[in-house]
């Protein structure tokens, strides 16, 4: 495989720069109220059912502690419920409430319009190598993370 160019490289950092300029208050607050990073542990509660806190600060590659004051917002408006386990009480179960699903379908919609709107400016198989090429870039990226924390631990 060849290495890209410089100048390639360049092109792709500023359109980045400038999809995320444009996309990326739509993407990170879906609706108001709702931050990126809430969406995000509301969706990983979704497709898990519960999950502890130190498993969503894992997931976000963040600190419990962080996870534990982004629980405490859910927790206020009613997204999410916390039960302790009861053999170990220092153990905390995170589960999405009917609320927080609501807000989360809400969530989903508006960033699903939003895509769907930047996407009609492709052809159908534009969109298809896009998806198929972002893919591939994904699987490098963790492949390459999973060799660095391998040579660093």
């Amino acid at each position: 495989m060849s290495s890209p160019s410089t100048e390639s490289i360049d092109r792709l950092q500023e359109a980045f720069r400038t999809i995320m300029r444009t996309l990326g208050p739509q993407m990170a607050e879906p609706v108001p109220g709702l931050t990126g990073a809430q969406f995000y542990i509301l969706n990983q509660l979704e497709q898990r059912q519960r999950c502890t806190v130190g498993e969503l600060a894992d997931s976000m590659m963040v600190k419990p502690s962080a996870i534990t004051a982004m629980i405490d917002r859910l927790d206020k408006h009613g997204y999410v419920s916390r039960d302790r386990n009861e053999e170990d009480r220092r153990v905390v179960h995170i589960s999405l409430l009917e609320p927080g699903k609501k807000i989360l379908a809400q969530a989903k919609q508006a960033r699903l319009e939003t895509l769907r709107q930047l996407f009609s400016h492709l052809s159908e198989e534009e969109c298809e190598q896009f998806v198929h090429l972002f893919e591939k870039l994904a699987a490098a990226a963790v492949a390459d993370a999973r060799k660095k924390d391998v040579h660093s631990g």
